[in-house]
This record gives structure tokens, C-alpha cells and sequence, in this order.
């Protein structure tokens, strides 16, 4: 009769312990590797579609309840609570700042000078294009794990605040030659909507013009006319977001910084 080997209680045979010690550890990797991986930012992104489709509309409204073009005079105070807060040095943020044209359109592409566009949108309107029919990301990116995009999204669909700059009349510079060019300016009409209630609680109105001379460069496939329209336009809009930011804190008593 055979007999079976005795073991040590709680101990296995060496190979057999090696054995299911690698296979602990491959499953333990597989894991990590999962988790690690988690939702990529295209299935997190489907996720939230409806959320950030519902805010489209929601900017929509807010256009159209917009009083006409042109008609605003002077500014209104708000007297909010909270405060609306827009600091991006901070990235500290309750409130979204768009150009009227988004409102209707959020996929709207600027085409040189051809609209006046401050570029100061951010996590809302991001989460709008990125859920939306035109989404901007690359493939590769949307293949990646999503990481803490959710955060993103969530904390941005929780605004309360948004700002809309509506250029009541807009000429944008025009190069002359190489060197010489006719200026541009803005008249801007400025509204603060709560959204919450979906209500303009404050406005205000001002005037940007870009500067009378502005240095430029440019590569030798550029065109130096374009280059020159082009910086003439930044020192444009430049002056128009500080125009609003000043604005803007003192008709909401709120924090605005608008450059990084």
C-alpha cells in the first residue's frame, strides 16, 4: 500500500506553491492593469451625453431671451450669492464666459478674424463639444482611460453663473502692406445669467480697439499681411478681456482673473 506524504499543516509541495504563486500574481497584474485602465474617456464621454445635450438647450434659451442687439445701455449691477468666481490663475471656478455666437452654436469655428471670439470659454463649454456631434478629440485620446475626467465634467455641469460677451458692432484690423494696417474695434454688450433660475442678473457694456502699432513675426511660408492682422486682432480682444474682467467685478462684486 502507498502511502501519502506528510506535510506540515497549512504548506504545500515547493512546485505546487511556486505554481499557484505565479498564477496569484498574473491574475493580481491583470487586476492592476484594468483598474489602472478603468472607463476610457470615450465611454465616460457617452456617459454624460444627455447632461451636457440638456445645457446646448439651455444656452439656446439664453440666447434668445437676450434683449436685442445693440440695446443695452450702461450697466447693471447684480447682487448675487454666491459670488461669481472665474479665477484661472487659481482654476477656481463657479462660472462659465462665452461669446453669444456659441450660445446658438457650440461648435462654431472662428476662420481667421472673421468673428470676435475672447477665448476665454472652459470646462462647460469643453463638455458640451466633447459630448457633442463635432467632439474635437482625437481618437487615440478618447481610446485613453478617462482618468479624473469625471470630475471635470461634473464639477462643470454645477456652475451657476455664465457670461455672455455680444459684440454689438465688431471691424476687425485689416492689414494695409507689410507694415501698416487699418485698426479694428469691438463694441461689446456683457450679460450675467444665473442659471439656476435662467435669469440675466446683471450687464454691462464697453468698447475694445487694438492698437495703433504692434510688432509681429512670422515664418518664411507665412504671410507677413496675415501675421500682422493677426497680432493687430490679439492686441484687440487682449484689451477687451481686461476691459471685461474690470467689469465684470465690479457689477457682480465677484473674483475675475482672466489670464493665467
Amino acid at each position: 500500500m502507498k502511502t501519502r506524504p506528510e506535510f506540515s499543516r497549512g504548506r504545500l509541495p515547493q512546485e505546487k506553491f511556486i505554481q499557484q504563486a505565479a498564477c496569484v500574481c498574473t491574475l493580481a497584474l491583470v487586476a492592476m492593469s484594468l483598474g489602472c485602465r478603468g472607463e476610457t474617456a470615450r465611454q465616460l464621454l457617452k456617459r454624460y451625453e444627455n447632461p451636457f445635450a440638456e445645457k446646448r438647450r439651455q444656452f439656446k434659451n439664453i440666447a434668445q431671451m437676450l434683449p436685442p442687439p445693440g440695446s443695452l445701455k450702461g450697466a447693471t449691477a447684480a447682487n448675487l450669492s454666491p459670488k461669481p468666481v472665474y479665477d484661472a490663475k487659481s482654476k477656481s471656478y463657479n462660472t462659465e464666459i462665452v461669446m453669444y455666437d456659441e450660445l446658438l452654436d457650440p461648435d462654431v469655428e472662428s476662420h481667421g478674424n472673421d468673428r470676435l471670439d475672447l477665448r476665454l470659454s472652459g470646462d462647460l463649454m469643453d463638455g458640451i463639444l466633447w459630448t457633442g456631434p463635432k467632439n474635437p478629440m482625437s481618437e487615440s485620446v478618447l481610446d485613453e482611460s478617462a482618468g479624473d475626467l469625471e470630475q471635470t465634467l461634473k464639477k462643470a455641469l454645477g456652475f451657476r453663473y455664465l457670461v455672455v460677451l455680444r459684440p454689438a458692432d465688431f471691424v476687425a484690423p485689416v492689414a494695409v502692406d507689410e507694415s501698416t494696417y487699418k485698426p479694428g474695434m469691438a463694441d461689446i454688450e456683457g450679460f450675467i445669467v444665473d442659471m439656476q433660475s435662467n435669469r440675466v442678473v446683471g450687464s454691462f457694456r464697453f468698447t475694445a480697439q487694438s492698437a495703433s502699432k504692434v510688432e509681429y513675426s512670422y515664418k518664411p511660408d507665412q504671410s507677413r499681411e496675415s501675421q500682422l492682422e493677426g497680432f493687430a486682432y490679439s492686441s484687440l480682444y487682449t484689451e477687451a478681456r481686461v476691459k471685461a474682467g474690470h467689469l465684470l467685478e465690479q457689477t457682480t462684486g465677484g473674483q475675475f482673473v482672466l489670464d493665467r
